[in-house]
């Protein structure tokens, strides 16, 4: 890696897609959510757009600490204080945490956000269990909104409620566009 560049990376969750059920929505539904730090900073965008794979999370961020970071879709459209105003991760279904859990993992669970050196961060991720779209039953778009939340430290992967990342780091409401 190349101290002071930004590291561009796309991961494909093909494991994940075997295992989900893909998301009946069109590349017509987008949203972003504008990412801030707990004290306000502003660090970056994250775009999401429905495929029929599933969602996509084009991440573009800078200013967070370098290292591993836990990274959720959380079931409250709210970034307030410490950042518990999201609520708890997003799990429409009763799952457990993990993406290697047995009973897992939450419609939330994203895989960890990995920083490097220089802060900066820009990667796609696809996650079949989430869909934007008002129509279906488990969408992040329903009365009260959803956000997405950078944790402090690394997620386990495991560890139920969440994977014992440590504190909110980072908040973004999820907006639609359309």
């Amino acid at each position: 890696m190349t101290k002071g560049k930004t590291v561009s990376v796309t991961i494909a969750v093909a494991a994940m897609l075997a295992l989900a059920p893909l998301a009946a929505a069109t590349a017509e539904t987008s949203a972003v959510a504008q990412m801030k730090s707990r004290d306000g900073k502003d660090l970056g965008q994250i775009n999401l757009t429905e495929t029929h794979a599933g969602l996509l999370l084009s991440v573009k961020l800078k200013g967070l600490p370098p290292g591993p970071h836990g990274f959720h879709a959380y079931e409250v459209g709210k970034c307030e204080g410490d950042l518990s105003s999201a609520g708890a991760i997003y799990n429409p279904l009763g799952a457990k945490h993990g993406l290697l859990s047995e009973d897992g993992p939450m419609a939330g669970d994203l895989p960890n956000l990995i920083i490097p050196a220089n802060g900066e961060i820009e990667v796609e991720l696809l996650s079949p269990f989430l869909a934007l779209s008002k129509q279906g039953d488990e969408a992040l778009l329903d009365v009260d909104g959803a956000a997405l939340v950078i944790r402090e430290r690394a997620d386990d992967y495991r560890t139920d409620p969440e994977g014992d990342s440590g504190g909110r780091i980072a908040c973004g409401v999820i907006v639609p566009l359309k």
